[in-house]
């Protein structure tokens, strides 16, 4: 060929293997504490004879809490506070993963993944306080590996450089 013409063909850009990974991951998240928040108001919905005793999609975690906090002899309604509280505070992180999710395909992400993962670690950090103070420690190392899964993942959001970017 004489001359030089190049042909410029565009062609789509596939996404790099760590915006995957990173969109998967948030993905997991979102999907996991919703599964969480929905099995918690059903079981609150058991507890409150709004679904039968025998309805098989529920934690269990309200006969848990009753449990727990029976040693200090915690009032009913503080067991519902305490319960209440949790499910509010997983389904608002549920709600700021998927945000996070759909603010990172659009690469405007970092508010939203801050807001999901302090969301979710602080109510991670608030059950091992509570699982300290009510002496629950068969379930502190749960709550232990479910914040340094989360811490994990939120440190390999930002350490880990998206390969299509250029630049630092």
């Amino acid at each position: 060929m004489s001359g030089s013409s190049v042909i410029d063909i565009p062609r789509s850009k596939p996404h790099a293997p760590t915006i995957r990974l990173k969109r998967c991951l948030l993905g997991f998240w979102a999907l996991w504490l919703t599964i969480v928040f929905l099995t918690n108001v059903l079981d609150a919905g058991k507890a409150l004879a709004v679904l039968g005793q025998s309805w098989p999609l529920a934690s269990g975690n309200w006969h848990f809490l009753v449990e727990t906090t029976a040693r200090y002899g915690i009032p009913a309604w503080w067991n519902v506070a305490l319960f209440f509280g949790a499910i509010c505070w997983e389904g608002v992180g549920a709600v700021l993963f998927w945000l996070a999710l759909w603010a990172y395909r659009r690469n405007a992400s970092q508010l939203m993944i801050y807001a999901a993962f302090t969301a979710s670690l602080t109510l991670w950090s608030a059950f091992i306080v509570a699982d300290e103070i009510f002496i629950a420690y068969p379930v502190e190392g749960t709550h232990l590996r479910l914040f340094t899964a989360q811490l994990a993942t939120l440190l390999m959001l930002e350490l880990v450089r998206d390969q299509n970017k250029v630049g630092p």
